[in-house]
């Protein structure tokens, strides 16, 4: 990953993830609302699943700030133009000009509550090999 040198110098999107998106809206709202303050108009909401891009898709140079670690992953190793971040990753190079403050620990928990990251295929293959054996 590059360094977090002026990435207000690219065009700036929040992927934060088709799945917490359809679970947490309001929280992906208010992520939303905080890195439009920080960066103004400058940053626009991509709510394209990862697992579907397309890859015609990102041919500019751009930062992809993100709540999801599966988002990170297939964005960071597909698109070599593209400068992901974590949202956290921003969030502690920013919180001294505009801290989150309360939100910040609600933030978390609600992330932590909320399964964001991507199921190994070995559990689904365990999964489906056990729901398998039920209906003999």
């Amino acid at each position: 990953m590059d360094v977090l040198d002026n990435i207000a110098q690219y065009p700036i999107y929040f992927a934060p993830g088709c799945k917490l998106m359809q679970l947490q809206p309001a929280m992906v709202s208010e992520v939303y609302d905080y890195l439009r303050k920080l960066f103004g108009n400058n940053i626009n909401l991509y709510t394209r699943c990862c697992a579907f891009d397309d890859a015609k898709q990102h041919d500019e140079e751009a930062v992809f700030i993100t709540l999801c670690d599966t988002c990170f992953k297939i964005y960071g190793d597909t698109y070599a133009n593209l400068h992901m971040r974590d949202f956290w990753d921003v969030y502690d190079e920013y919180k001294s000009v505009f801290p989150l403050g309360a939100q910040e620990e609600q933030l978390r928990k609600t992330l932590e509550s909320t399964s964001c990251v991507s199921i190994p295929q070995t559990a689904i293959k365990t999964w489906f090999d056990e729901w398998s054996s039920w209906k003999a």
